[in-house]
């Protein structure tokens, strides 16, 4: 079971990676696309925020959660302005910060208990 959501996530990544360049070739670079372009790179940040996971300091955990609180905030902010011409940042903030929440207690317990991580969190060394 562990291996098989282990490839259904990857699979997923590795597909998303493939599937954006084909739909903007076929259907061109709608507002979706332009949506998903951004979450796509917001996801690649993401990826270079578990090196703060392999740190040896009890202070691994919540600084990582800050890290993608950042990046989701910035990312949220910067699509509102680009797409309203203005950010109403308490609205934005309102509706982020719980689905935020749900999402990396979701994800933290599948790479503690699905992914390739030890027991502390961090990745296990190959």
């Amino acid at each position: 079971m562990k291996n098989t959501l282990h490839n259904i996530f990857l699979a997923v990544g590795l597909g998303t990676i493939i599937f954006t360049p084909l739909l903007i070739i076929d259907n061109g670079l709608n507002d979706t696309m332009v949506s998903v372009i951004i979450w796509l790179l917001a996801s690649i940040v993401y990826g270079l925020t578990f090196s703060i996971l392999r740190m040896k300091s009890i202070f691994r955990i919540p600084l990582h959660f800050i890290a993608c609180f950042a990046v989701t905030m910035a990312v949220r902010f910067v699509y509102a302005y680009f797409s309203n011409g203005e950010v109403e940042f308490k609205k934005t903030f309102i509706v982020t910060v719980p689905i935020f929440i749900v999402i990396y207690i979701i994800m933290f317990f599948y790479m503690k208990y699905f992914g390739n991580t030890d027991d502390s969190g961090a990745q296990k060394e190959e």
